[in-house]
């Protein structure tokens, strides 16, 4: 797919420090940061609370302060796949909620990997990433982001194996032959350690991204995004099933909304309102998939495969929506999702500079668009 040139980060203008308290004077309060584990109970969709009546002037000198703060370009994690957040990002600029809120935004199709490092070097304000675990390494490495709001509170990856294989269980792979993208991921590690089995028992290899090594009997496992390999395995008639690493305590999580440090801090209303407008988008193309799907579609440069990006949307947002936390709105992320996974690099060797939760994540832009579940958005 044809990439759209990088642009140079704008000037930033002063931030309307205050404005946000007296919105939530009117609108109710906020839930606090929470450092319990997300459910895994099934959550409904959130709901839309309008602001009152009384906050109108706020709202209006909030938007102006959004409309100072420039162009805010936003790069997605996978192109133009039917991820979260990067379907929500852009069904919220199709339908004019980012508009709505003064913020002006710039959508750029590409890679998560990029992303990170067109942060880092202040060249995009905001981006998604595929896990946490990007997040903290690109930290590790010096960059100056944070994750401000998590969508799965589930990891979308696991282990495929041929459904007549008889593996069932990590025990199972023992002597086996793993295939991987490029390293085994430290979740997969974690796995086999937590279940008593030496990493190195196990075999592995680097292969390519089509998942025919698997039924050509060439490995005994592949990893996999839940969401997209067994989907290709099965179109061509092969049963496959999934070991999940996070049902033997190796937990991830994806989607995340991730932003440049020196702009949230400059600008933290138009942070927190770019969550509020994603949030809301996240609830309208919950009911209208297909017209979601389809402005995706307009805004690739490339062949879209729809049958393929509809089961992807279809797989990630049902794992969002059963992963959600009931007690609060969509991308609700904890201080124990994230630490889960600063472990987990550092137990696999990956991660050798020591981080606080603090260093890689920040929930102040989240608590504030939310009164419990319900989404605060201004009356019209």
């Amino acid at each position: 797919m044809a990439k759209n040139k990088v642009f140079s980060k704008v000037s930033s203008a002063g931030a309307l420090l205050t404005l946000f308290a007296m919105v939530l004077a009117g609108c109710g309060g906020n839930s606090g940061n929470s450092s319990s584990s997300s459910s895994s109970s099934a959550a409904s969709p959130t709901a839309i609370a309008s602001a009152p009546a009384s906050a109108e002037s706020d709202w209006a000198a909030r938007k102006a302060s959004n409309e100072k703060a420039g162009k805010v370009r936003y790069m997605t994690g996978f192109y133009f796949g039917a991820s979260p957040p990067d379907l929500e990002v852009v069904v919220a600029d199709e339908l004019g909620y980012f508009k709505d809120l003064g913020i002006d935004v710039e959508i750029q199709g590409g890679l998560d990997s990029e992303g990170m490092k067109f942060l880092a070097a202040d060249k995009i304000q905001i981006a998604s990433a595929g896990a946490p675990s990007l997040v903290i390494q690109s930290v590790a490495s010096g960059a100056g982001i944070k994750g401000i709001a998590t969508f799965g509170a589930k990891g979308n990856n696991a282990l495929m194996v041929m459904a007549d294989s008889g593996i069932t269980k990590p025990q199972d792979l023992v002597g086996k032959t793993i295939g991987y993208h490029g390293a085994l991921p430290p979740n997969y590690v974690a796995m086999f350690k937590n279940e008593g089995i030496d990493p190195a028992s196990v075999k592995g290899v680097s292969v390519g991204y089509d998942p025919s090594v698997l039924s050509s009997g060439k490995v005994a496992a592949l990893t996999v995004y839940k969401s997209n390999e067994p989907h290709i395995m099965e179109s061509k008639g092969f049963k496959v099933n999934l070991i999940d690493p996070g049902d033997y305590g190796a937990k991830t999580s994806f989607g995340v909304i991730v932003a440049n440090d020196e702009f949230a801090k400059e600008h933290p209303d138009t942070v927190t309102d770019f969550l509020r407008a994603v949030a809301k988008a996240h609830e309208w193309a919950l009911a209208n998939s297909e017209q979601a799907l389809d402005m995706l579609k307009k805004r690739s440069q490339s062949g879209y495969d729809l049958a393929s990006e509809t089961n992807r949307w279809t797989v990630e947002s049902k794992i969002v929506k059963d992963a959600q936390d009931p007690k609060h709105g969509v991308g609700w992320q904890t201080d124990t999702q994230w630490q889960n996974e600063i472990d987990m690099l550092k137990n696999a060797g990956v991660l050798t500079k020591t981080l606080a939760v603090t260093d890689v994540m920040d929930n102040q832009y989240l608590n504030s668009i939310y009164d419990g579940t319900n989404l605060i958005w201004p009356n019209k």
